[in-house]
Parts: C-alpha cells; sequence; structure tokens
C-alpha cells in the first residue's frame, strides 16, 4: 500500500481517513447537502445558518491576499458561530427528530459534529483549499480520454500520462508561456 503523506481534499468517504496527514471536507458538497436539507426540512433552521455562513468562511478566505494569513480572532469567531448552529440542530432534533423517509439533513448535522477539523481546516491553513473543484475539473480530462480511444495497457502508462498532464497545467500557469517552446526544450 502507497503511503500518502498531504492534506487530501474529499467528499467524506471514510476510506480516505486512512490516508494522509490532513483532511479538508470538500464544502460545494457540503453546501449541495444543506440546500438539500433546507429544501427537505422547511422547519429547520440550523441549515440555513449554516449556509450562510459556509459561504462567508468560504468568501473571507478567497478574499486574502496571497502574502496575508487568516486573522486568528476572525477564524475563532467563526468557529463559535459553527459550533452554535450546531447546537441549534442538536436542539432542533432532540425537539422533532427526523424522518424515516429523509434523514440526509440530520446525517449531515451528525457528520459535521464530530468531523468539525477537517470542515474548517482551510480557515487554518493557506494551502488547502475549501473545495476539491480544481482537482475534479483537472480529472475530467483524463477521465474523457480514457473514455474515447484511450486504452491503458498498465498502471505506468497512466502514471506516464497523469505526469504529462500534470506539467502542462503547470506551464499553462506561468505568465507569458510559450507552451510549444517550453516542450521542445524538455524533448531536446
Amino acid at each position: 500500500m502507497k503511503t500518502i503523506r498531504g492534506t487530501l481534499i474529499h467528499d467524506h468517504d471514510v476510506t480516505f481517513y486512512k490516508y494522509g496527514t490532513g483532511h479538508q471536507e470538500c464544502l460545494a458538497y457540503v453546501l449541495r447537502y444543506l440546500k438539500d436539507s433546507m429544501d427537505n426540512e422547511k422547519d429547520r433552521t440550523w441549515n440555513r445558518q449554516m449556509h450562510s455562513l459556509i459561504q462567508e468562511m468560504i468568501h473571507y478566505r478567497n478574499g486574502l491576499s496571497e502574502s496575508e494569513e487568516p486573522d486568528p480572532q476572525t477564524v475563532s469567531e467563526f468557529e463559535e458561530r459553527y459550533k452554535t448552529i450546531l447546537s441549534i440542530a442538536g436542539d432542533e432534533y432532540d425537539y422533532e427528530p427526523p424522518g424515516k423517509y429523509y434523514r440526509d439533513g440530520y446525517n449531515l448535522y451528525k457528520r459535521m459534529k464530530k468531523y468539525k477539523k477537517d470542515h474548517l481546516l482551510f480557515l487554518h491553513n493557506k494551502n488547502v483549499p475549501a473545495t476539491n473543484n480544481e482537482a475534479e475539473r483537472l480529472l475530467r480530462k483524463y477521465k474523457r480520454k480514457q473514455a474515447q480511444a484511450v486504452s491503458f495497457r498498465s498502471p505506468s502508462s497512466i502514471d506516464h500520462l497523469c505526469k504529462c498532464m500534470s506539467m502542462l497545467v503547470l506551464m499553462r500557469r506561468k505568465e507569458q508561456t510559450n507552451l510549444f517552446r517550453e516542450i521542445a526544450e524538455i524533448f531536446a
């Protein structure tokens, strides 16, 4: 088994918790689940409050400049509000337990309570994004190639493709780069 180091950003597949040194739950998924809870549990208030708070936290974090670190006081206030909203959720579910046909909102509440650190890691570490959207966008290209005409004969050929694609992404991020010239230099 390979050892994976670093922070994994994922959509709460518990098997991922066996790997990596840190975890950030993809908040795009959490926002979707909260929206679903708002549609299916109209009598609850915690889901609207949490949805609004998560959007505010992401907006705050995205508004920081590259050299700017998150303000510890602001992060602490976000964490307090997060705990308060979870307390409201607990009270609401104690007063009126979840129905037997829709338990997703309740399950989300329990998960957000248990994995609080993994939902808020992006506030503490500027290198950790709030979502895994970029990774999914980049992976889409590979999946399309695989579905079209690419046939991989071994894991090493998949590895070569992924390395080549990641090099291209990194080259494109450089300002004023001639991609053709950069690739030609690699093969020269």
